[in-house]
C-alpha cells in the first residue's frame, strides 16, 4: 500500500487487521504518526501480524501535495467564514 502521509493509530490498526504485507510512506507525521514517528504500532507491539514499512518514498513530492491541499482548505474555510459574517 502506498500512503502519502504516515498513518495515525486508527489507520495503522486497520492496516494490521487487513493483513497488508507492506506499506510505503511518503511523508512522516511527527505529531500523530503511528508507523515510526510517535510510535510504531505496525512493528513494536505483539500483534499477530507484522507489516513491513518503507519510508521516504517521493518524500518531497508528498509533502508538497499535502501542503497544497491544506493551503487550499484554509482558503476555502477563510472564504466561508467571511461569507457567514
Amino acid at each position: 500500500m502506498y500512503i502519502t502521509l504516515e498513518p495515525c493509530s486508527m489507520c495503522a490498526g486497520a492496516i494490521i487487521q487487513a493483513r497488508i504485507k507492506k506499506i510505503y510512506i511518503g511523508a512522516k507525521d511527527e505529531k500523530t504518526g503511528a508507523c515510526g514517528s510517535v510510535l510504531n504500532l505496525l512493528q513494536d507491539y505483539p500483534f499477530n501480524h507484522k507489516v513491513e514499512i518503507e519510508t521516504g518514498i517521493e518524500k518531497e513530492k508528498c509533502e508538497k501535495i499535502l501542503q497544497e491541499f491544506f493551503k487550499k482548505l484554509r482558503k476555502i474555510k477563510s472564504r466561508n467564514t467571511k461569507e457567514e459574517k
